[in-house]
């Protein structure tokens, strides 16, 4: 069960520090103590679970990895097709004896690699973002229970 302070607020706000006020001054009381040092979840606080934060995180990367092996299967299909639309005709405009459907389909494989990089670049911005997040929540709980090993009270 984690450590948990309780002082006097105003009324009607329940929250983890009310106690009941006497003489006009604030008391402060500790509910409970931790069996093996601070931190931890459990009773209304919040839990984080770093390890499937780094998860989905390296989910994330992998996913972007094979985005990018999509993307390049995609260009190839699309200047395989051109090529073979325009392989006995003249080269260039349908005027001069193209495909109009070859030259779409370059700009279609255009379109759709400026959308696999906007994909890729979220991907990226949002897995580094949960590694962050999971470095954060990991080094503030290492420091709570490095903060609470060092109070020292006269009860042991």
């Amino acid at each position: 069960m984690p450590t948990t302070y309780t002082t006097g607020m105003g009324q009607g706000m329940s929250t983890p520090f009310d106690a009941p006020q006497q003489s006009g001054s604030t008391q402060t009381r500790l509910n409970s103590v931790p069996a093996e040092g601070g931190g931890g979840g459990g009773g209304g606080g919040t839990n984080v679970d770093t390890q499937r934060l780094d998860e989905a995180a390296n989910a994330l990367v992998e996913l972007r990895g094979d985005t990018e092996n999509v993307d390049n299967g995609a260009d190839d299909d699309c200047l395989s097709a051109s090529r073979g639309l325009n392989k006995h005709s003249a080269g260039g405009m349908a005027e001069a004896g193209s495909w109009a459907t070859a030259g779409s389909l370059v700009t279609m494989d255009v379109r759709w690699g400026s959308q696999v990089l906007n994909l890729k670049s979220l991907l990226q911005d949002i897995s580094d973002k949960l590694h962050t997040t999971s470095g954060h929540y990991t080094s503030t709980e290492q420091e709570e229970q490095a903060r609470q090993r060092s109070i020292s009270t006269p009860f042991g």
